[in-house]
């Protein structure tokens, strides 16, 4: 009920995230699940390609494919982690920009709440991972279908930053637009850097 609550966008699962004492084996729940399947979809997608960074993968049988897949799911939960903790900061600096309380560990528990709105998201995500190493990228299964999940995926994951500004930090739907969209401007801004 929780994971319906949160795709259509209700408070419920936010203020759950806020307020519960619970609510971390929730937090850790969904890291790992975004974890596993971002770490899956690469291993398959690497695995259809056929090759890593120019290394043929063709040759990958029995434990060879096995620790392939362990590797896969622990860079995944890695890269999880980290871009969670890079969420939760940006929308602690955002909360402070207009003006609400903040409160880190309570953004924390709650941005961990957003991942899967953004699962749709993952296979776009991945493929362009992958393909961003490979020297040729065949037509994966479904590859249509990528672009306009992540899209899906993104407005998803903005209208429940919306949510959690709306509910953390008691502000009205003007300024938490406005943390949103400071968000959003941020958030672009880094990723031209790189």
């Amino acid at each position: 009920m929780l994971l319906l609550d949160l795709y259509l966008l209700r408070p419920t699962p936010f203020r759950h995230a806020w307020e519960n004492p619970r609510s971390p084996y929730l937090v850790s729940g969904f890291l790992i699940a975004t974890g596993v399947i971002y770490g899956l979809l690469l291993a398959l997608f690497n695995l259809s390609i056929g090759e890593i960074k120019g290394v043929s993968l063709e040759g990958l049988s029995g434990a060879s494919r096995t620790w392939f897949f362990v590797y896969s799911v622990a860079v995944g939960l890695m890269t999880v982690v980290a871009v969670h903790l890079g969420i939760t900061i940006v929308t602690w600096l955002m909360a402070r920009a207009i003006g609400g309380p903040g409160l880190l560990v309570g953004l924390y528990r709650v941005t961990a709440y957003l991942l899967p709105l953004g699962w749709p998201a993952l296979p776009q995500l991945a493929r362009t991972v992958v393909a961003s190493t490979a020297e040729s990228v065949p037509s994966l299964p479904l590859q249509w279908a990528y672009l306009p999940l992540a899209a899906l995926g993104l407005a998803l994951f903005f209208a429940g930053l919306f949510q959690i500004f709306v509910l953390t930090q008691g502000k009205g739907p003007v300024r938490s637009a406005a943390g949103v969209l400071f968000f959003v401007v941020f958030s672009f801004a880094v990723f031209l850097m790189f």
